[in-house]
């Protein structure tokens, strides 16, 4: 049994050649010297040092990236989530998708299809006074000319088949 101190393991050794050390955080050593031309911090004498190494990895490698890369098919083991950085991530999607339910039985979100709803019977019934106009100042003002009122009526049309596409 390995008793854990800060972020090493008793008996684990404290630095590793690069081979050894890609064993360890299952990885291949290809990738491990990957890792140090992006920045793995290496000891003078080539060696890694592990707990170094490992804190770096999980500063600076991609979870999924590692994941796909590794032999086994197995998540290394300095590249795995915090298990309570990802309690805490399920923990707040959780969270708030009670928010929107809650949010949607309060009606302060719709569903999109009912605002469409409304607002299409809204623009119907904006369309049909629109159109309406030109009679009732017909009506309203009985000086205008056949010729007035269908310019008028033309003007409109124009407007609403501008912003409504002739619906």
């Amino acid at each position: 049994m390995q008793m854990v101190h800060g972020n090493e393991k008793i008996g684990e050794p404290k630095s590793l050649k690069k081979v050894d050390f890609a064993k360890l955080v299952g990885v291949s050593p290809g990738r491990v010297s990957h890792m140090i031309r992006d920045g793995l911090p290496v000891e003078p004498d080539g060696r890694i040092d592990v707990a170094r190494g490992k804190l770096w990895i999980q500063a600076n490698v991609d979870p999924k990236r590692s994941a796909a890369q590794s032999a086994q098919g197995e998540m290394p083991f300095a590249a795995a989530p915090d298990a309570s950085a990802e309690r805490m991530r399920l923990l707040r999607e959780q969270a708030d998708y009670a928010a929107l339910k809650n949010a949607e039985k309060r009606r302060e979100l719709v569903p999109s299809s009912e605002v469409e709803r409304v607002w299409e019977s809204e623009w119907r019934q904006l369309r049909s006074a629109v159109l309406a106009a030109p009679s009732r100042l017909r009506q309203l003002l009985p000086h205008l000319s056949a010729a007035d009122v269908s310019e008028i009526d033309a003007e409109l049309r124009r407007i609403l088949e501008e912003f409504g596409n002739g619906q």
